[in-house]
């Protein structure tokens, strides 16, 4: 038997032997404009079609289609092909070629397959290839979920993604299908769950949207067509081209060779069945309603640590025969009464205990069923002894605090914050600018957010950090305004179009020369000579810019400063951060929050792809990012999955206030703004000038003080995520004071001959309160991710404690010197003779010494 040795597979289109497909490959496949074009013009005619709801609308619409030159190229190949053909396959009726137009634009996309790999066969002409047969195929270990006529396929995507356990779902890939109205999620196929079908059909039971799932693909040989970039929701590149389960192809390969692909599962088979019977009745599932198909619930940190406390409880799974009555009699209740008699939630954390999962039997709605009628009957009236063991034993104890969104607000010294930044406008440049046009309660993520923007414009300096103090330290920035929708937060436009402008100047020349020369090779045709492409570089780049581009411009984007080459940062401004958020799971944004990450130390990233355009190599990320957004978007961006990274500690997260049902104040254009405005155009133009190192050591100090005298209070504490949280406190804020304590010494600074100046209280006083900003906000937005994160991280150690051998628990109980006879009696041996090759074994290993003939002495206290 021959065995493939590649691990994924494609076809170019489905007429086509497969061929190996690799990481870079489907990359480039998705980000290829022929496919993206051929994805949208296949949507675009579909829905027109689909909307054409009246005969006159349709005729009229097929009579538009078949008139562009796509189709008459398309038909006239077509019916090249069919003269040849003993069975014709064009058919006469105009509509009936249309519809096959439309689908002929599908099949020639190319199409993946995750689910297995192929040997060598021989198609019906006698060619040699890997063609896809499933008598020919091994299973990889995926398995796909295909879901048709998903109403708001993308938001149902995003409640997914925003669920805690997402993480341990296994999956790997999920995108949005050609046709905009369906969803494949591709996930690590499970032994225990039976075949791929099996694993279809249970994995879609657990996002809530089983009436959607499609049981046509069961084959392991099916095919399913790439999606454009945009439309990938979520890829696990490392799992879905690295993961392999040669267990389940054990298992499961042998059946699917043999044409074997219906489901194993009795409650799989009787879905089937009863499809089966509602399609000849006229009756599409799969069509009804969103409402119809259960929504998946995130669950609360309690709910979530009373599922945990309920799987040690029940284990992995039941014995066959306990399964439906320990459900009915003591899970339904348990949950119900823990809910407060909400079946939806209690359903949801039913649906996450282990032994639940691994009930592969169940009847289609046996959960559901159960859930129902115990909800009916009486409450218990108080907490079984049994239920009160287990939750106190896991330190659960039913109430475990919650993070709430509201909660804590009135902790930040609002006020405070705004009579200082108040009180520093006459002391430091642009501060009153920024500020005084806008309302108080904007005024701490304004000061934020123009320090990033200010920094941004001196992007040739640097200074020196009490962390590895020999490299030096760029103004870095990823600052976040967060407020409700209409709270103020588009004011960071109008400063961000003032503090900008000399870059956007520098970014319109280039931009100019890049759409040029694009407009040319338009019009020199496919088979003229290309000119070269301009060497401009564009450094504000919003959230629909390719990672070629973005990375082309940060590597090309450098000045010289003192016959020294220096690298200057990228900017995104983005009132919308909801934008970076949504493309982050696909399209252009897809892998830059790796970037965003590395970009607060300059660390460095790289690239190695095979498409001509890409630059190859490694770079430093030098980006900063200036953004507003929601809470909901903050959640997105920051939550327990991706808390570990390190990523929330590297921003500064400014709340935006609401309004307190006050108007802003009514104000005219007046002198006065215009004169402000001015203001800080002169200041973005001479903070671009700037070049070399900051004297702010002094500053440095000052911060490592600060720190030294919380990280006591931490220690005191032993509060493991205070101690996190303060690490990054200094760096983030030292480079929001730089640029307004830089200011104020400019004259002083170009009056030395040295080009330096004294950093005095004042300016201590300033990097005081840009530290109490960034460490309180820090601890209102993530101290409870960052306890959730250490809680985690003890129960995960507790789960996989080391366990003590039976081997070690006798040698324990041995005294320090021995006989042959104890040594025996101790370890259970029949006889000595036995018991002198375990001995012999750890004289070897110098554990013990012989003292003399048949006694021995130990040398350590314990083995392992």
């Amino acid at each position: 038997m021959i065995v493939p040795i590649i691990k994924r597979c494609y076809q170019k289109n489905i007429d086509k032997a497969t061929e190996e497909l690799l990481a870079d490959c489907l990359k480039n496949i998705t980000e290829s404009p022929e496919v993206n074009l051929a994805v949208e013009h296949y949507r675009e005619l579909k829905h027109r079609m689909a909307e054409a709801e009246t005969a006159e609308a349709r005729e009229k619409l097929v009579e538009e289609i078949a008139a562009t030159p796509e189709f008459q190229s398309w038909l006239r190949g077509e019916l090249a092909k069919d003269s040849r053909r003993s069975k014709k396959r064009i058919p006469e009726d105009r509509d009936k070629r249309v519809s096959l137009y439309i689908a002929s634009l599908k099949s020639g996309l190319p199409a993946v397959i995750p689910t297995a790999v192929f040997t060598e066969s021989k198609d019906r002409w006698g060619r040699t290839g890997l063609w896809r047969v499933q008598s020919n195929g091994y299973l990889t270990g995926l398995a796909v979920l295909d879901l048709d006529h998903v109403k708001d396929a993308g938001a149902k995507v995003d409640e997914w993604l925003q669920r805690k356990d997402f993480g341990e779902l296994g999956i790997l890939w999920i995108f949005i299908t050609a046709s905009g109205e369906g969803v494949k999620v591709v996930f690590k196929a499970r032994e225990e769950w039976g075949n791929l079908i099996d694993n279809a059909y249970q994995m879609a039971e657990m996002l809530g949207v089983l009436d959607y799932a499609d049981g046509a693909c069961k084959n392991s040989d099916h095919c399913h067509f790439v999606p454009r970039s945009s439309d990938i929701r979520y890829i696990d590149w490392e799992g879905l081209f690295g993961y392999e389960n040669p267990a389940y192809e054990q298992r499961y390969g042998k059946a699917y060779r043999e044409g074997n692909s219906e489901p194993t599962q009795p409650r799989w088979q009787e879905l089937e069945r009863q499809r089966k019977a509602a399609r000849e009745k006229g009756v599409v599932p799969q069509e009804m309603p969103a409402a119809a198909a259960t929504a998946p619930q995130t669950l609360s940190v309690r709910e979530k640590a009373i599922v945990d406390a309920l799987n040690v409880h029940y284990g992995t799974r039941l014995a066959e025969g306990r399964r439906h009555e320990t459900f009915l009699g003591e899970t339904a209740p348990w949950l119900l009464l823990l809910c407060d008699n909400n079946a939806d939630k209690a359903l949801a954390m039913a649906r996450r205990l282990n032994y639940v999962i691994n009930w592969t039997d169940q009847a289609p709605g046996e959960l559901e069923s159960c859930i129902a009628t115990v909800s009916k009957k009486p409450l218990l009236t108080r907490r079984p002894k049994a239920l009160d063991d287990l939750l106190r034993k896991a330190g659960v104890d039913g109430e475990v605090a919650e993070l709430d969104e509201e909660a804590g607000k009135d902790d930040l010294p609002f006020d405070e914050w705004i009579e200082k930044i108040g009180s520093l406008f006459d002391v430091y440049p642009c501060l009153r600018e920024v500020c005084e046009p806008h309302p108080k309660r904007l005024w701490p993520f304004l000061f934020f957010a123009s320090g990033a923007l200010l920094g941004t414009c001196m992007t040739a300096t640097w200074y020196y950090f009490y962390d590895r103090p020999e490299k030096r330290r760029r103004l870095n920035y990823n600052v976040l305004g967060i407020g409700d929708p209409a709270s103020g937060k588009g004011a960071l436009e109008r400063i961000a179009g003032l503090l900008t402008e000399p870059i956007e100047r520098a970014d319109e020349l280039a931009n100019e020369a890049i759409n040029t020369w694009k407009e040319e090779q338009r019009s020199k045709g496919a088979n003229k000579d290309k000119t070269q492409k301009p060497k401009g570089v564009v450094r504000l780049h919003g959230a629909r810019t390719s990672n070629n581009v973005f990375i082309n411009d940060m590597i090309n984007a450098w000045t010289e400063v003192d016959g020294e080459r220096i690298q200057q940062h990228m900017l995104t401004v983005d009132t919308e951060a909801i934008n970076s958020v949504k493309m982050q799971k696909g399209g252009s944004w897809i892998d830059k929050q790796v970037m965003e990450i590395k970009a607060f130390s300059n660390e460095k990233d790289s690239q190695q792809y095979a498409n001509l355009d890409s630059v190859s190599g490694f770079f430093n990320v030098y980006w900063n990012l200036v953004r507003t957004c929601t809470p909901p978007a903050l959640k997105m961006l920051c939550n327990d999955r991706n808390f570990g990274t390190g990523y929330p500690t590297r921003l500064s997260v400014i709340p935006v206030p609401g309004t307190g049902f006050q108007m802003i104040e009514l104000r005219r254009r007046s002198p006065e703004t215009e004169e402000s405005d001015a203001k800080l155009l002169d200041w973005a133009y001479k903070a671009d000038k700037r070049h070399g190192e900051l004297p702010l050591w002094p500053l440095v100090e000052h911060c490592w003080h600060w720190t030294d005298r919380h990280m006591e209070i931490a220690a005191f504490n032993e509060d493991k995520a205070d101690e996190l949280l303060l690490k990054r406190v200094a760096q983030c804020s030292l480079c929001i004071a730089a640029p307004f304590v830089d200011m104020r010494h400019w004259d002083e600074r170009e009056a030395s001959e040295e080009g330096s100046y004294e950093v005095d209280d004042t300016d201590k006083g300033l990097m005081d309160l840009v530290l109490d900003i960034q460490y309180r906000t820090q601890h209102h937005f993530f101290g409870e991710l960052a306890r959730n994160y250490f809680n985690e991280q003890l129960n995960d150690a507790t789960r996989f404690r080391r366990r003590t051998s039976r081997y070690e628990q006798c040698f324990l109980q041995l005294p320090d010197i021995f006989t042959t006879d104890l040594f025996a009696k101790t370890y259970g041996f029949a006889n000595n003779h036995s018991a002198n090759k375990a001995i012999q074994r750890m004289l070897d290993d110098k554990v013990i010494e012989r003292t003399k003939r048949g006694e021995y002495r130990k040398r350590v206290t314990s083995i392992s």
